[in-house]
């Protein structure tokens, strides 16, 4: 039951994505990438439109290492406030080549994997802008709720340059 309704709240969302991405855009991942640097908890900050994470607010991210070489993703979206009740969001990344993952969420194979580019990441590991080549995802995740406004310009222009419109690109309320 509950993957008919997640299925029912996203599907509406798959043919949007286009509008956010230029997907005539080419994506460059990261080069030399290292996974580690992923590890850890993440406040997302910034989005863009995204079918899996519709009307959430203070999501979170954390990142661990698994002893197979790939990496658990435990995404916590709070629905329709950042008080709101939480849907889980369970994945497991491999990474494919530097900086480009294959995500499968738990609860969802059925949408099979999802692509995530590593596009930039703060040389203090503080920041990261991920996207997706279909633009399913366009994410910053930072190491602090309130992140430094520089930083934060850095990782929404590696979006942009990413084919993501930058209207599209918007802040993460996490109510603090």
């Amino acid at each position: 039951m509950w993957k008919s309704i997640l299925l029912a709240a996203f599907l509406p969302f798959g043919t949007a994505q286009a509008a956010v991405r230029d997907l005539t855009v080419p994506m460059l991942a990261m080069t030399g990438y290292e996974s580690t640097r992923l590890v850890g908890q993440w406040f997302e900050v910034a989005q863009t439109p995204s079918f899996l994470e519709q009307d959430c607010h203070g999501t979170t991210a954390e990142v661990t290492a698994r002893d197979d070489s790939r990496l658990t993703l435990k995404i916590v979206c709070h629905k329709s406030s950042v008080t709101g009740p939480i849907l889980p969001l369970d994945g497991v990344m491999a990474q494919t080549d530097p900086a480009l993952f294959e995500v499968r969420f738990v609860k969802l194979l059925e949408l099979g994997n999802l692509t995530f580019v590593v596009l930039w990441q703060a040389d203090d590991n503080s920041m990261v802008a991920i996207g997706s080549p279909k633009g399913e995802i366009g994410w910053i995740w930072s190491k602090s709720a309130q992140p430094d406004a520089a930083t934060l310009g850095q990782a929404k222009a590696a979006l942009v340059a990413a084919g993501y419109k930058a209207s599209a690109i918007k802040p993460v309320d996490h109510g603090k």
